[in-house]
């Protein structure tokens, strides 16, 4: 099943915006990534999962501001999902709030 988001980014200076990300633990690895698909290219890490996403948001707002009005990619969600636990990885989608 692929995601399609309704329409692109456009917010208002000051709205605060709502995007699904997906964090990506290895079982041999403490540490934590964490990407936006929606927003190829947009990734981040962090040592805990609180300090991952709290990364992800700043890599969000940093991407947001030199790309104003990038269109959301959609993504197949399942098969994301299985390749990285195919890869022994434990895999959560999670959302984050991102002040435009």
């Amino acid at each position: 099943m692929i995601t399609r988001q309704a329409n692109p980014v456009k917010p208002s200076p000051g709205a605060v915006v709502e995007f699904e990300v997906v964090l990506v633990k290895d079982d041999c690895d403490p540490d934590y990534a964490v990407f936006c698909p929606s927003l190829p290219g947009c990734g981040s890490q962090g040592d805990t999962r609180t300090e991952a996403l709290e990364m992800i948001a700043d890599a969000i707002q940093g991407f947001l501001e030199f790309s104003p009005q990038p269109e959301r990619q959609p993504y197949d969600k399942e098969r994301l999902i299985a390749e990285y636990t195919a890869d022994g990885c434990t895999v959560e989608v999670a959302t984050v709030q991102v002040n435009i």
